[in-house]
């Protein structure tokens, strides 16, 4: 017997992409959704963010889209959902080396052709604006003033916030355990806590993605990889209004952070979904990046250490639409380190794949699973 009462569809996972698809099912009009999450909303990889909203990491105009789309959704997020997202427009500076510059370069080239506010500078023009930065060793760089960071945790609770008034039922500290197939179709979610009959089941599980599709016997090529990111203590030296900084050739970033700052770092290989243990050794070659980009960065004091896993696909788009094979069953993965960015899009898909059928704000047969069956 279920201890759930059924669902019209029920999403398994609670961070951002599963919050955010809760929600835009229940704006479409679907009565009951389902959302189960072993932990709290939003405590895995969202909480685990860098938590910036931006338009200039796009390297490719499909994912510009998907960016503008969210962009232009979060500008009106807090009239749409009740809560405030904290968003600073402080601006993202990105800096190559020679082995980058020309990947910079047209990636800025995409950016202008597409109306989004990209200068390329000399890094003569870096050190003037921003006398903070070493620039000898630069090629190029790109500005953009429109991105800046927000408050993750503020998104994930005006999804929850507005879902939940629309009907949605989040079931906090519930771990789905697997998927009930029946004559090829999905009739819901067996749990540790019970069993969840749905018409349809979403598959939102961030880094768990991989082991879910298993359950069915799916083969989601997603590749979990560790990003370490590190606080700082109280640094005057960086003003809070300074941009975020992207290093392409050292693949390192920094931003203010509260009187400190915050850098990031690392690609390593995830051993589980949930390995997020410190890698002792990528926080001494951030130190030393730092110390190499930002001279100031050398007197700063440690205040904390975490890390994040990202699930990755092989061409770095999302998992998204449909599942092959088992009719009723919906993927929404592999946002890689780019989920809270891109939650507004996700969500939308998402709930258009499941009530219309098919991508109306967007096609979605460049997201499909099967794109892989090639490979």
């Amino acid at each position: 017997m279920s201890s759930f009462p059924p669902a019209d569809v029920v999403v398994i996972g609670a961070g951002v992409i599963g919050c955010s698809t809760a929600y835009h099912l229940a704006r479409l009009g679907v009565a009951s959704v389902a959302v189960v999450e072993m932990g709290q909303p939003g405590g895995g990889s969202t909480s685990r963010s860098a938590s910036m909203l931006s338009l200039q990491f796009c390297a490719d105009a499909l994912s510009l889209r998907m960016a503008r789309y969210s962009y232009d959704r979060y500008m009106q997020f807090e009239e749409e959902m009740g809560v405030p997202i904290d968003f600073k427009r402080t601006g993202w500076l990105t800096l190559a080396g020679a082995d980058a510059a020309d990947r910079l370069r047209a990636q800025a080239a995409l950016l202008q052709s597409q109306g989004v506010a990209t200068e390329v500078l000399t890094p003569d023009e870096v050190r003037r604006r921003y006398p903070l930065l070493r620039v000898e060793d630069l090629a190029v760089a790109t500005w953009g003033p429109d991105d800046g960071p927000f408050d993750p945790h503020a998104i994930v609770w005006g999804y929850v916030k507005r879902a939940g008034a629309l009907g949605a039922r989040f079931y906090p500290g519930v771990r789905a355990t697997s998927i009930e197939v029946q004559g090829g179709r999905a009739v819901g979610v067996h749990t540790d806590h019970g069993f969840i009959p749905a018409a349809a089941v979403v598959n939102a599980a961030g880094p768990w993605a991989a082991e879910v599709g298993r359950w069915v016997g799916l083969d989601i090529p997603l590749r979990n990889r560790v990003r370490t990111i590190l606080v700082t203590g109280p640094l005057p030296a960086v003003p809070p209004d300074h941009p975020f900084v992207e290093d392409l050739s050292a693949e390192w970033y920094f931003r203010p952070e509260g009187e400190g700052v915050l850098m990031g770092m690392g690609q390593e290989p995830a051993q589980a979904p949930d390995d997020t243990a410190t890698r002792p050794h990528v926080v001494d070659a951030m130190i030393e990046v730092a110390a190499h980009r930002v001279p100031a960065l050398a007197d700063a004091t440690l205040l904390t250490v975490w890390s994040g896993v990202r699930p990755l696909t092989p061409d770095g788009l999302p998992i998204l639409g449909p599942a092959p094979g088992v009719d009723g069953l919906y993927l929404n993965a592999g946002w890689g380190g780019v989920g809270i960015i891109q939650a507004p899009i996700a969500g939308q898909l998402a709930a258009e794949a499941i009530v219309c059928g098919r991508g109306v704000t967007m096609d979605l047969g460049p997201f499909r699973l099967g794109r892989f069956a090639a490979a």
